[in-house]
């Protein structure tokens, strides 16, 4: 296993955290001084929001280097698996709100993408860590 793995975890999460909140300023910055909607504003928000992923994904591959074998095969099983079947659940739920019950079947096509992206993003982040765990119990 790899050295000082909760100390990794934490640099990556801080970087991501500390990445987002800058992309956040500055939307939040464009939106309180002009108009979002503009080209400009719009141009200058993406490319905040591009340098955030962009550390994030630096942060990541780092992390990813300092992977032994076993972890490695533990996260590329635990992805495969847990967000496959989360995002199976993302679409039973999202499809029973949109034309079964509550308010989402009335509501904008713009609102009903941001709630399946958040949707889908979270299910597929649940059922990666409950197959991560599952994958390590299952080998201990």
């Amino acid at each position: 296993m790899s050295e000082q793995p909760l100390r990794r975890y934490g640099a990556v999460m801080g970087i991501c955290i500390l990445a987002g909140m800058a992309a956040g300023a500055v939307a939040g910055v464009v939106s309180a001084t002009s108009d979002e909607a503009s080209l400009g504003g719009a141009a200058l928000i993406a490319t905040a929001v591009a340098l955030a992923m962009a550390a994030g994904l630096w942060a990541c591959f780092r992390w990813w280097r300092g992977l032994d074998e076993a972890a490695q095969e533990a996260h590329k099983w635990a992805w495969w698996w847990g967000s496959t079947v989360g995002l199976a659940f993302a679409g039973v739920i999202l499809m029973t709100l949109r034309y079964g019950v509550g308010d989402l079947g009335e509501a904008p096509v713009k609102d009903i993408l941001m709630v399946g992206a958040v949707l889908v993003a979270g299910c597929q982040t649940v059922g990666y860590g409950v197959a991560w765990a599952a994958w390590w119990l299952k080998r201990r």
